[in-house]
């Protein structure tokens, strides 16, 4: 038997952060306070978020990003990867804008 969470770090054990990315779906059951809940759910978000800080592919950043609209640190990272005229940079930037204000 599988679930998501299982899967997701899975693929990170295997450093395999595109597959972890695609099964990624933000949270584990956002409004559960049930302890294992909230450690598996801790456990995930900082598994995650570290492998794609670690990567040095923006496309992670970018993908991950639209999960985390309030993690400045993301988008700084993709904006520090994606190239110069790489269209995807007004999308990087316009979030970390937003990320900044709130």
């Amino acid at each position: 038997m599988s679930c998501d969470a299982a899967d997701v770090l899975r693929a990170l054990e295997q450093g395999d952060t595109d597959t972890a990315l695609r099964r990624y779906r933000g949270p584990l059951l956002p409004r559960s306070v049930a302890p294992g809940i909230e450690e598996w759910r801790t456990r995930l978000e900082v598994a995650v978020r570290e492998a794609v800080l670690a990567s040095t592919r923006p496309d992670h950043a970018l993908r991950y990003g639209e999960r985390a609209p309030y993690d400045a640190e993301i988008h700084e990272h993709a904006l520090r990867l994606l190239a110069p005229r790489d269209p995807r940079r007004a999308i990087a930037a316009g979030r970390l804008t937003t990320a900044l204000r709130d």
